[in-house]
């Protein structure tokens, strides 16, 4: 499983749910958006201080946050065990 993947998922997730474009949280963030996008797509790992700096402007909590990784790492695991099971 490739964890960047599944951090930017999460990321867009949240951002989708506020009905945030990416560039509201790029520019709320401090982050640039050609970075921020790259962040989503799970090509580029966020510092702890970049991911902080995108949640304060999400308005979601790092535990919060944490559980949603934690669920979507979960259900990517399942999947794939289903797939290998078929």
């Amino acid at each position: 499983m490739d964890e960047s993947k599944v951090i930017g998922n999460a990321i867009r997730t949240l951002r989708k749910e506020k009905e945030l474009s990416q560039f509201c949280v790029a520019q709320r963030s401090g982050v640039n958006l050609s970075y921020y996008c790259k962040m989503e797509r799970g090509e580029a790992n966020p510092s702890i201080r970049k991911l902080y700096a995108i949640l304060k402007a999400l308005g979601v909590s790092p535990v919060q946050f944490t559980e949603l990784v934690v669920l979507q790492s979960e259900y990517l695991l399942f999947s794939a065990e289903n797939r290998a099971a078929s």
